[in-house]
């Protein structure tokens, strides 16, 4: 090879080298002006979206936690859109929002019915839709009864307890007045946690919240009017009431709990496999219910 081909072959392996170099440098400074962009970003509030029937509360206690803790966090939002569900996990959902040391702002979205209003009785401030629909103070049990089907189908359950009441609520035998009595006050004990909770949350006398704990809902409007919610405003203007409150007057950066997956798709397939598990488990509590089953659920 010639003296001028070299050179003429180094000089193209150093103009391509010269290339990447500058295409590196400007990946390096689009990364470094988002990194700084991130620096100067807003003040930032975290939501926590409480969704679909409350199955359990691990997860969204979690978030709760994470946000409280996060000195980048200013204030919360607490988006609810269910009907309820679980007992014990509406309560541990309370615990949690109660426990946050900052300003803190409720905001229902289509329904924020019997635990999820439950839940949002843990803030201080309320805020519902006009048409939202809430409320549905009260307790529910459904105890379906498969003896008679048993009997057509000559299939006999054998069961051995150490009290009457050990198997109350058993689809597979009949369902009594025993039975019924001991559900009725197990309900009311349950229903009196609820009303307790709402008249010390809301101010409101207790006998006044049992007058409308028939388990109805009401709009956001006739909440209001009742004592129940505070403003009527949607999620803008909650999130205006928190920035307000957590004294932010300029950019607010709304910020969501990770989620397991960024993947778009990924993350849809798990949403569907999560509410038909949810759903199937639903379906199986209503077959073979239970004591432990009392909910407060809008159905």
């Amino acid at each position: 090879m010639s003296e001028s081909k070299e050179k003429s072959s180094t000089g193209a392996i150093v103009g391509i080298l010269i290339f990447f170099f500058i295409v590196f440098l400007l990946v390096a400074g689009a990364v470094f002006s988002m990194v700084a962009g991130d620096e100067k970003m807003g003040d930032q509030i975290g939501v926590v979206e409480v969704t679909g029937t409350i199955e359990s509360a691990d997860s969204t206690v979690k978030s709760i936690r994470a946000f409280s803790e996060d000195e980048l966090i200013r204030g919360v939002l607490i988006r609810l859109n269910s009907p309820g569900g679980s007992v014990s996990a509406s309560q541990e959902i309370v615990e949690a929002i109660r426990s946050i040391k900052k300003p803190v702002v409720i905001s229902m979205g289509d329904m924020a019915a019997s635990g999820a209003y439950y839940v949002a009785c843990a803030g201080p401030t309320i805020y519902a839709s006009a048409g939202t629909l809430t409320g549905s103070i009260g307790v529910i049990s459904q105890v379906v009864e498969f003896k008679d089907v048993l009997d057509f189908l000559k299939l006999k359950v054998h069961t051995v307890k150490t009290g009457d009441l050990k198997d109350s609520g058993s689809p597979f035998r009949e369902f009594n007045d025993t039975d019924k009595v001991f559900f009725t006050e197990l309900g009311l004990e349950i229903l009196d946690q609820f009303v307790t909770h709402v008249s010390e949350a809301r101010h409101l006398p207790k006998d006044k919240v049992m007058s409308l704990a028939d388990g109805r809902v009401w709009t956001g409007r006739q909440a209001q009017k009742l004592g129940l919610i505070d403003e009527i405003g949607g999620f803008n203007d909650a999130i205006e009431a928190l920035k307000k409150e957590a004294g932010i007057v300029d950019k607010v950066d709304l910020v969501y709990p990770k989620r397991a997956s960024d993947d778009l798709l990924l993350s849809l397939i798990e949403q569907s496999a999560s509410e038909v598990s949810h759903g199937m488990a639903a379906g199986a509590r209503d077959v073979l219910n239970s004591p432990r089953s009392f909910m407060y659920l809008y159905k």
